[in-house]
């Protein structure tokens, strides 16, 4: 923690919640996404989806970038043998199993040569991506940059964003712009850039119609956005969903990346109300659980995880959504990944 957290945090999305009484549930479109990225964890890819299938995930996030060096490697077909095993193994039980988003792994506030060959970079992976069945991708927007004042680098941001797009919207891949409200991501720099919801709007309203948001509830709350600024907000505009809380004890105003902990009933800001507003409107996309890996040192990933998939259905259910049950003798069905594979 820092000194300069000292006041309790409020959200203009918190609902309090005394009580979840007995409702009926109804079913979702939404995916109950794993992203291993989201929640601060890592490791081989087939020990990941064993992870995202132990505990019903039903959607998946996918390391392209990583995917692709595999391909590289090998070829396409050995690439993405632990991704076919997983879809086999959940076709098994009756059900699909989906992708959720890629990261672009593009850095919008490189220097001019940087961003051209990281761009470059992208057609292949985008390719592959394609051909795998992705369909959503994200990107962070810089929160703060020495390059240009606000007014010149929103239009700079909006030109990078085109570049981006014709990489994507050939390949039928929608793009999602992620806030980052972290204060410390905004220290040492010249000109603070979009940290609050009411610039990420605008930035993302300005942009072509096939550029959505990745609503993440930690950045919503400490960015400075109401509920009724997220009602604004279309089903077909929101790419990704990511819920993630804050601390007891900790300040929005003051807030750090760092300071994300898996979500709760009743915590800060309350994601009861958020899932139930997204039902309602037909939001049909990746719901990620998130957290910084700070607050959870010394824990497995498993038990991460795991607590995460029971918070997640604790706020489904409060919200009146039907939950997957666990089928955890799925694990069985992904072989195992050796040592020497490619990570």
């Amino acid at each position: 923690m820092t000194e300069e957290q000292t006041t309790p945090a409020t959200s203009a999305i918190e609902i309090p919640v005394d009580a979840v009484p007995e409702i009926e549930l109804t079913p979702t479109a939404m995916l109950k996404n794993f992203s291993a990225k989201s929640l601060g964890i890592n490791g081989r890819q087939s020990e990941l989806l064993e992870l995202a299938l132990t505990y019903a995930f039903d959607g998946f996030d996918i390391d392209m970038h990583e995917l692709f060096r595999r391909s590289q490697r090998t070829d396409t077909n050995d690439a993405t043998k632990y991704l076919s095993s997983a879809r086999r193994a959940y076709e098994q039980k009756a059900k699909p199993l989906h992708w959720g988003t890629f990261d672009l792994g593009v850095n919008m506030d490189a220097d001019e040569t940087s961003f051209t060959s990281q761009v470059g970079a992208l057609h292949p992976v985008a390719e592959l991506a394609q051909e795998v069945g992705m369909t959503r991708a994200v990107v962070a927007i810089p929160a703060a940059t020495d390059r240009l004042p606000y007014h010149e680098y929103f239009e700079a941001q909006r030109a990078r964003i085109t570049q981006v797009m014709e990489v994507l919207t050939p390949r039928s891949i929608r793009l999602g712009l992620m806030l980052q409200s972290g204060k410390e991501l905004a220290e040492g720099k010249q000109f603070e850039f979009v940290r609050n919801v009411e610039g990420f709007k605008a930035l993302v309203d300005a942009t072509e119609d096939s550029v959505g948001f990745v609503i993440d509830s930690w950045d919503w709350v400490v960015g400075d956005g109401a509920m009724d600024q997220l009602s604004e907000i279309k089903a077909d505009q929101i790419v990704a969903v990511r819920l993630a809380g804050l601390p007891d004890d900790a300040d929005t105003t003051t807030a750090r990346s760092t300071q994300r902990v898996l979500p709760s009933i009743g915590g800060t800001p309350d994601p009861v109300k958020l899932i139930a507003h997204l039902a309602s409107i037909g939001y049909d996309g990746p719901v990620s659980p998130g957290a910084a890996a700070e607050q959870y040192k010394g824990q497995t990933r498993e038990a991460i995880v795991k607590d995460a998939q029971e918070s997640f259905d604790a706020i489904f259910r409060a919200a009146g959504l039907e939950t997957t049950p666990l089928p955890m003798d799925l694990i069985e069905d992904i072989p195992y990944e050796t040592s020497t594979s490619i990570t």
